[in-house]
Parts: structure tokens; C-alpha cells; sequence
């Protein structure tokens, strides 16, 4: 999602409807939980965000890399807050949009394809700003924590969903084939890097919540099934792209079971 990466197309990803992807997100997703999210995110997830942030009907939210749109489009119908949804691939909106058009939502969720290191909103536009399981594809995290400060009121509550990795130096070649990412790079980050580019964006931490069974679990589900369908992934994605796939969650589990990977929500504040 930087300047460079404007426009680019992910609709291997985004395409949910797709004979493979509809047969792959079946085994994925119980029925009920599949809201198009291409991440390791559930419900669950989302009614947790909802809750710690205490988003309610008078909250104007900002979903910073909103893919698809369903968790944007789950979340405003389970709290009845306005959402706002930043999406850098044409793909993802055009989705989304006919999503929150079945919903009968369009009063109260909005699409907006942009790069989220310059979003075109004016200062001081959003009460909260959040994101799921995507901060790992910006490069310059300070500089898209400088861009959400922007956007947040004073006091307003800034919340990420995102991997975060401990790589050792015997772990090189897993990080470099994590690097090449789910069809997008990936610029993974510790907790602590978080953290630090936090606080030099000029925000306060309020807590972090990590989660390692249910995220390994998520990351497992998603494994076995492209494992199941890989033949008719490969048929529709190619076979290079689907094969790198299955070594990615693989490498992923490995780092979560050896203590190096986790999910964490970091919860953090402008000051007012």
C-alpha cells in the first residue's frame, strides 16, 4: 500500500467469488463467519475490537485497509457506528461495494480506494481508526502512523490487528520466504517495533492483547484447506503462487510454535 503499489492488482485475493476461492473459504469459514476477510481475523476478533474500543452509534471509524469490506460492513451492523473503509486495490472497493449495497448499509459504510499513506480525508475526521492483519504490507509504518494521527481526532483511538515475528539468525530463510508474502510483500515487524514507531508517530500505548492458540488454529485452517485445493488454486492462480502459499503458512506455523510469531491487537491513543 505504498505510492508505488497504487492500483496493484490482488484480485487472486480480492476475486472471493472465483470457483477455487468459494470452495477453499468453505472448509475456511463456519458458516455465518466468512465476511469475504482475506486474514487469520474471525468474529470473534471483531466483537473483541468493539467492545475494548467502546465503538457505539456515535463513532466515526476509520478501517485502514478494509480489503473486501465485510468486517467494516460487520462491525457498523453490530455496534451502529459509521464506518469508513480505505482500500488501495480497485478490486477490493468494487467488492465491497456491492457487499454493503446487499447489506443495506450504504447510509452508514463508505468505500474509498485510496493509498492508505495519504488518505483524503481532512484532519481530525475519525473518534477511532483500525486495522486488521494488515500492517505488515507497509513499509514506512512511522509515516502511516503519522498519516492515521492525522485523521484522529484529539483522544481518539488508534487499533491494529497485525503478525508480529522474533526471527533469529537461523530463521533467514523462513523470514525471506515470509517476505514475498500471501501475493503481497510483506515488511513484518516485533511488538517492540511497533512499539517504538508508536511512540515516534506521537502516540500514547494503552495495552496489547496477544493471541497464539486460536490465531495458530486460523493459520492451520487456512494451510490445510489450500493443501486440499491446491490443484484447482493452481488451475485458476498458477501453480508457483499457489505452491508458495502452502510453504508460507507453513513457515508461519512453525515460527508461532517455536515461540517467534503471534497475532497482537495493539491499542494505542492521540493525546489530547
Amino acid at each position: 500500500m505504498s505510492e508505488n503499489a497504487l492500483g496493484v492488482d490482488y484480485s487472486e485475493i480480492h476475486r472471493i467469488d472465483s470457483p477455487a476461492n468459494q470452495a477453499l473459504r468453505k472448509d475456511i469459514w463456519p458458516d455465518g463467519h466468512d465476511l469475504g476477510q482475506q486474514s487469520f481475523a474471525t468474529l470473534e476478533y471483531f466483537d473483541e475490537i468493539i467492545a475494548r474500543l467502546g465503538i457505539n452509534e456515535d463513532s466515526r471509524v476509520l478501517d485502514v485497509g478494509s480489503g473486501t469490506g465485510g468486517p467494516s460492513i460487520y462491525m457498523a451492523a453490530a455496534s451502529g457506528c459509521h464506518f469508513t473503509g480505505v482500500e488501495v486495490n480497485a478490486v477490493g472497493i468494487e467488492v465491497a461495494n456491492t457487499m454493503v449495497k446487499n447489506a443495506d448499509m450504504a447510509d452508514r459504510v463508505t468505500f474509498v480506494q485510496a493509498d492508505g499513506m495519504a488518505m483524503p480525508f481532512p484532519d481530525e475526521s475519525f473518534d477511532i481508526a483500525i486495522s486488521m492483519n494488515v500492517m505488515n504490507v507497509f513499509a514506512d509504518k512511522v509515516g502511516l502512523f503519522r498519516e492515521v494521527r492525522r485523521l484522529l481526532k484529539p483522544g481518539g483511538k488508534w487499533a491494529f490487528l497485525s503478525g508480529t515475528f522474533e526471527f533469529a539468525p537461523e530463521d533467514q530463510a523462513a523470514k525471506d520466504r515470509l517476505a514475498a508474502g500471501y501475493a503481497i510483500p510483506q515488511y513484518t515487524d516485533t511488538l517492540a517495533g511497533y512499539k517504538a514507531k508508536l511512540i515516534e508517530a506521537g502516540f500514547v500505548i494503552d495495552e496489547v492483547v496477544e493471541y497464539i492458540s486460536d490465531f495458530r488454529s486460523k493459520v492451520a485452517t487456512w494451510r490445510e484447506a489450500w493443501i486440499r485445493h491446491r490443484d484447482a488454486i493452481a488451475a485458476e492462480q498458477g501453480e508457483a503462487q499457489t505452491d508458495h502459499h502452502i510453504v508460507y503458512f507453513t513457515d508461519y506455523l512453525a515460527m508461532i510454535d517455536a515461540g517467534k510469531a503471534s497475532n497482537h491487537l495493539v491499542i494505542s491513543s492521540r493525546p489530547a
